[in-house]
């Protein structure tokens, strides 16, 4: 990703909202939040999430702890933020013979959107925040009940 391709959306924990885009845009605003999170006892808890530089087949733009619905494959794909390396992962869902969701044991990089062909085979359904309920295990699922 080039840095003009660079972008990401901010996630306000206290109003549980996303903070809308036009304010993000302000250069203080942006200062103001990576100001907060430097500090040992913010004021306001945010969450920075990274566009990964991969759309979605709607033209969506995929950002971390976005879900996504791999139409070919029915896997579900969370995008989130490995703590060791600090680097977008994406962990994966299936789903069992019972039609169950169940979290598959290893995650993958994040170019397994560029290999799987996100923008043709991928939609975002939701995200971490607004829907956790998409990636409760155990809880039976159809891909038609996901499709936006």
């Amino acid at each position: 990703m080039k840095l003009k391709d660079f972008d990401f959306r901010i996630w306000n924990n206290n109003s549980k909202t996303y903070e809308a885009e036009s304010v993000t845009e302000s250069l203080g605003f942006v200062t103001s939040v990576f100001k907060q999170l430097t500090y040992k006892e913010p004021t306001i808890d945010y969450e920075i999430e990274v566009f990964t530089g991969y759309f979605d087949k709607n033209g969506n733009k995929i950002y971390e702890n976005d879900i996504l619905m791999n139409e070919l494959t029915e896997e579900i794909f969370y995008i989130t933020r490995d703590d060791t390396y600090k680097m977008s992962e994406i962990i994966l869902y299936g789903k069992d013979c019972n039609g169950n969701l169940y979290r598959k044991r290893n995650p993958g990089g994040i170019n397994l959107l560029k290999m799987l062909v996100s923008d043709k085979n991928m939609s975002v359904v939701g995200n971490i925040h607004e829907n956790p309920e998409l990636l409760e295990e155990g809880k039976q699922w159809k891909l038609a009940n996901l499709e936006s």
